[in-house]
């Protein structure tokens, strides 16, 4: 190799190891507070060993950067040579790698497995549905829990009609820990407040929403309702995460609906690992919540229902979900609860809530729900003027929330 192009190497692939060195270096705690959000499902101290162990290989990476700078100074000009060979072949199978995610979890670019039980379908708004008018036992669990979803897409009590939506009824709106993923309907949190209050359980819950999409599903079926009593809208900080995945429709700060854009298997396994963002996308996530929950409550307080919005947190709570709950609940303008759960309140092998972890949710929600506002009496019946704009194509256009 010439003097010239082995300057050349030398300077890049110096730089590349200080590069990798400093990243190792900079990702302290802080940092990681800073640009990492935390996940519900994913224990903090498991998202901790992830950090360290990629701090491991960024420095192993900037090691053997070390070694080939070396092999170039030292004119081993070969050895290079085999490890941008090496380098290529790796960036060739990525293509390979994708198709054949693709194909083994048959998603397609989208963020939902097609053969996880409920089934879905693709919904144009919501990104994604339950297949309606199912029974089914879920194969994930040893215990084979049974979740039966009516004609209208809601998970009921097996063998029960599908809901009567002129029926006073309380509502639940969010993610796979509002439909009671891994549990059967008794032990669920809708299944547990309808045995007590008498009241009829709508769980609108769709595995793996977003605080947009739950937003919008709530919008779309309020209106459905003739009696709605309470409505229950499951938040958590540590489930903002997905609100900065934009491979599902998703509603910005500024209250237009966007379409989802296409995903890449490798993306979301990028993602998985490298769960990074930046602290304005953060704080565009905290902007936009608050304002969807906020246009939430004022749609339920609308319709004569009484708006809760719901936050099971699993105990130690961390200085960073501490820090977005502020951002989000700080000036009180959201009527929430907070919900401790022991940090064991969890599915065998699974991260989600056990029957234990339900049944405080529900305890704390019908204490909530006691007294003069009771839920046993009527509900004013007014029309919501919470939309998303008026004249706007649904499907193609932006859109702006009207609170």
């Amino acid at each position: 190799m010439s003097q010239a192009p082995r300057s050349g190497a030398m300077l890049c692939v110096g730089a590349a190891a200080l590069l990798l060195g400093g990243l190792a270096i900079g990702m302290t705690r802080a940092w990681v507070d800073r640009h990492l959000l935390p996940d519900i499902l994913v224990p903090s101290d498991w998202l901790m060993t992830i950090v360290q162990i990629e701090r491991l290989i960024l420095m192993a990476l900037a090691l053997v950067l070390m070694f080939t700078l070396r092999w170039i100074r030292a004119g081993r000009g070969d050895r290079l040579w085999r490890g941008i060979v090496i380098g290529m072949a790796v960036l060739l199978a990525l293509p390979a790698s994708e198709v054949i995610l693709q194909w083994n979890s048959g998603r397609k670019g989208r963020p939902w497995t097609p053969g996880d039980e409920p089934l879905r379908r693709v919904d144009p708004l919501l990104g994604w549905v339950y297949v309606p008018s199912r029974r089914v036992a879920d194969p994930e669990y040893a215990w084979r829990p049974h979740y039966q979803i009516d004609s209208h897409g809601y998970r009921v009590a097996p063998g029960a009609p599908p809901l009567d939506l002129t029926a006073p009824s309380i509502l639940f709106v969010g993610e796979s820990i509002m439909f009671g993923k891994g549990l059967n309907w008794r032990d669920t949190l809708a299944g547990k407040v309808q045995g007590s209050s008498g009241i009829q359980s709508a769980d609108l819950a769709v595995n793996a929403y977003s605080v947009s999409q739950s937003f919008l599903h709530l919008q779309r079926e309020l209106p459905r309702f003739r009696n709605p009593r309470a409505v229950v809208f499951l938040f958590s900080p540590s489930l903002m995460v997905r609100d900065l995945d934009h491979n599902r429709p998703w509603i910005d700060s500024a209250g237009r609906w966007h379409a989802a854009e296409p995903s890449w298997a490798l993306g979301h396994l990028g993602r998985v690992l490298f769960p990074y963002h930046g602290a304005a996308a953060i704080n565009e996530a905290i902007a936009s919540d608050r304002r969807l929950l906020k246009a939430a409550v004022a749609m339920v307080r609308a319709r004569g229902a009484r708006p809760l919005i719901l936050v099971p947190v699993f105990q130690p709570e961390g200085a960073r979900e501490l820090a977005l709950g502020r951002a989000i609940f700080g000036n009180g303008a959201i009527p929430h609860l907070m919900v401790p759960l022991a940090p064991d309140w969890r599915l065998p092998r699974d991260s989600h809530p056990d029957a234990r972890g339900h049944a405080a949710m529900a305890r704390a929600i019908l204490h909530e729900f006691e007294g003069p506002e009771s839920l046993t009496a009527p509900a004013v019946h007014r029309q919501s003027q919470t939309t998303l704009g008026r004249g706007s194509d649904p499907l193609t256009g932006a859109r702006r929330i009207s609170p």
